[in-house]
Parts: structure tokens; C-alpha cells; sequence
């Protein structure tokens, strides 16, 4: 069995060589750099209470991977909750990132992008595309994370992927 600093000192490497990845998931899962930040800490917290059975697991990636989406689909649901509690009286627009295709010469960030051609998603298919496209997991890999079925993951892929075709056209449109 593993000393206390011999798992403090596995986890620590674990932080160091994956965080970036994590983080990267975490903002695709929540369209948000704040929201991606909490989540990966939220995770990384989990997962450094019972490190002793993660570092054991054939793929701790996988493991804390998996921390991660079932802690969005919770944010997710007390978010919907509490907007079925609380309507609220006015609709508040969020500020829609202007789109860099209409002129190349214009600097633009990445992230603020795909946000944008993720944002039509649902949490399901949001999951699937970050799973299958950012992680580069296989289909049955991502059911086997998510808990669905394989030909779920093929008819969320795709309808999700048509949404974000959607998105790009009105984008570019606009």
C-alpha cells in the first residue's frame, strides 16, 4: 500500500500532466472559462479525496473524465430547476461572439467559436461531441462514459452535428 506522500506525490504528476486536457473538456462541457475552471476543480477535488482507487483504475483520465460530465449534468439539472422555480420576468441576451469567417484578417479567439456553435446544444449532445470530437474517445468508449447506449451516441452525434452546422451557417450569414 501506497504511503500518504507517495499518493499525494502520484496525484500532483496526475495534476501536472493532465490538467490542461481536463481544462480544455471542462470548457467544451460548459461553454464557459469560469463555469470549465470550477468544473475541473470540482473534479480534481473528487477525485484527490479517493486518489488511492483512481490511481488503481486502468485509466484514471478516463476516471476523472467521467467526474467531470456526471458534475455538469448535476449543474445542468439544478440550473434547469431553478429556472422552472424562479422565471424570471425579463429575458436577459447573452452577448453573442461576432464570428471571424466574414474577415480573415481579424484576430479572434478560438474558444469563443466553438462556444458559439455549441451553445444550440442540449447537455446530452453537448457531452457526446466533447467526448467523441475534443476527448478523441470511440463510440462505444464514449457510450461506455456517458452510460447510453452506442446507437445513442450515433443519432446524438449527428443531430447534434447538424445543430452545429445551423449555428455556422447563421453565423456566417449574419
Amino acid at each position: 500500500m501506497p504511503s500518504k506522500s507517495e499518493v499525494q506525490e502520484d496525484f500532483t504528476d496526475f495534476a501536472r500532466e493532465h490538467l490542461s486536457h481536463l481544462v480544455k473538456i471542462a470548457r467544451s462541457l460548459t461553454g464557459s472559462a469560469d463555469a470549465a475552471d470550477e468544473l475541473v476543480q470540482t473534479a480534481m477535488e473528487k477525485a484527490c479525496r479517493s486518489w488511492r482507487t483512481v490511481m488503481k483504475a486502468d485509466d484514471p483520465v478516463s476516471y476523472v473524465r467521467r467526474i467531470m460530465v456526471n458534475s455538469a449534468y448535476d449543474s445542468w439539472r439544478r440550473r434547469r430547476r431553478f429556472q422552472q422555480i424562479f422565471r424570471p420576468t425579463e429575458q436577459t441576451s447573452e452577448p453573442v461572439a461576432t464570428h471571424p469567417w466574414g474577415n480573415p484578417e481579424k484576430t479572434y479567439d478560438v474558444s469563443a467559436c466553438i462556444d458559439e456553435l455549441l451553445r444550440p446544444l442540449t447537455p446530452r449532445e453537448r457531452a457526446v461531441i466533447t467526448l467523441r470530437f475534443l476527448a478523441d474517445l470511440k463510440e462505444a468508449d464514449t457510450a461506455y462514459e456517458l452510460g447510453i447506449a452506442v446507437g445513442t451516441v450515433k443519432s446524438t452525434t449527428a443531430r447534434a452535428l447538424a445543430k452545429m452546422r445551423v449555428a455556422e451557417a447563421q453565423t456566417i450569414g449574419a
